[in-house]
């Protein structure tokens, strides 16, 4: 850049301002660059959106599949029902100890659940947060053959857990767990439960077809992957990417 001085006839005074230009031009080489939207003190901040309930996220129960009547499950019935998912009621011993269900870290719970005539009942669940799906995955695993000790009387289960190829949904993560809890107490029940899973963000969502099993009753795979599916898009449709 070739500079441009200005000449003034000697004895020709300049005007104050005009000599204070001059001084800044020659401090900054003659070049300035104004920037637009400086953030000025008392400006107010954006505050980060507050996460959505997740009793916003649950499924209503009128989308519940006709013959399974649904309502949601009041708060304080909500562990009793993730327990009984689990296969591991509330308060039971756990052998050996590894098999028991991860800790449970949320502290936003809901569930709705429905039952048809013959006693079989879908549930869905919404909690944030969790702890980490691939390491219950891998509990599951670990773990095809577990026993349970419930009760001052000590009933006595044995959980038989198989592991399904994963749902195939929209979600960060998936997985399915059939199980199936056999009493040894004197009417030797079975409970089998057909549960899929998905991770949304910091969301866990289940649908779980479960039922007695007094003939060998095969699970309505129908009607679980149905809610399942709209499970998954109402929280999915709820939360940003």
């Amino acid at each position: 850049m070739v500079g441009t001085v200005l000449r003034v006839p000697r004895g020709v005074a300049l005007p104050v301002a005009c000599c204070a230009v001059l001084a800044a031009a020659a401090l900054t080489g003659g070049c300035a660059r104004v920037v637009g939207g400086t953030a000025r003190a008392g400006d107010p901040q954006p505050r980060p959106a507050a996460p959505i309930p997740v009793a916003d996220l649950l499924i209503e129960p009128s989308r519940f599949p006709a013959q399974y009547p649904a309502a949601v499950v009041p708060g304080k019935d909500v562990d009793r029902v993730l327990a009984e998912i689990d296969g591991v009621p509330v308060g039971s011993e756990v052998t050996p100890a590894q098999c028991a269900p991860l800790p449970q870290l949320a502290d936003q719970k809901a569930a709705a659940q429905g039952t048809d005539d013959s006693g079989a009942r879908l549930t869905v669940t919404v909690v944030r947060p969790v702890a980490s799906v691939r390491a219950r995955v891998t509990q599951l695993g670990d773990c095809p053959s577990f026993v349970t000790t419930t009760g001052e009387a000590g009933d006595v289960s044995t959980v038989t857990v198989k592991l399904p190829p994963a749902p195939p949904v929209d979600a960060d993560d998936s997985y399915a767990v059939d199980q199936t809890v056999t009493s040894t107490s004197s009417d030797g029940s079975d409970t089998r439960t057909l549960t899929l899973v998905a991770l949304i963000g910091d969301v866990q969502v289940t649908a779980s077809w479960q039922q007695q099993q007094s003939s060998g009753t095969s699970p309505d795979t129908q009607a679980l992957d149905t809610l399942f599916t709209d499970a998954v898009l109402t929280v999915r449709q709820k939360i940003p990417r």
